[in-house]
């Protein structure tokens, strides 16, 4: 873990996440940030419940948490690290003042590998780690595990 993250706030809630991010329910896959160095490293938390949509339908008698949605995860943490850089303080926008935040998009999904199923009941800790920049494409290496078994890893690039 980055030595500096002690200069920013210890977490950020759903109010600030909300502020930083484009997504709103059903797609918001991050439920608070733990620990956060701007635009350099992440880690946050998403709760998988059994009341989650995508339950109902992945798969009813078996349900697993689709990869598609942990990937999600992971940028949306990654996003949080890269547009906190202009942001380091966090200082509360005023609604009226605020831009609707521009959203990011994946460009690439890079040696992503799931290693065991995310079930309801399952505390998906992601960490999202800076790796390059070239122009508005950003490289970052991302891990989601559950307690301290990895269950997911990759790397993705982002745009902004």
């Amino acid at each position: 873990m980055p030595s500096q993250q002690a200069a920013t706030p210890a977490g950020l809630g759903i109010q600030e996440l909300l502020r930083l991010l484009p997504h709103r329910y059903p797609m918001l896959m991050v439920d608070r940030i733990d620990s956060l160095e701007p635009g350099v490293f992440a880690e946050g938390i998403k709760c998988v419940t059994a009341n989650e949509p995508f339950f109902q339908g992945h798969f009813p008698e078996h349900p697993i948490m689709p990869g598609v949605l942990i990937v999600e995860s992971m940028a949306q943490v990654a996003g949080v690290m890269l547009r906190t850089r202009s942001r380091p303080d966090l200082a509360p926008v005023e609604p009226a003042a605020q831009k609707p935040a521009r959203p990011g998009v994946m460009a690439n999904i890079h040696r992503m590998r799931f290693r065991r199923p995310v079930v309801p009941g399952d505390q998906l800790r992601v960490r999202a780690t800076h790796l390059k920049s070239l122009g508005t494409i950003h490289h970052v290496k991302v891990e989601a595990r559950v307690g301290e078994e990895l269950v997911a890893d990759g790397e993705l690039m982002l745009g902004a």
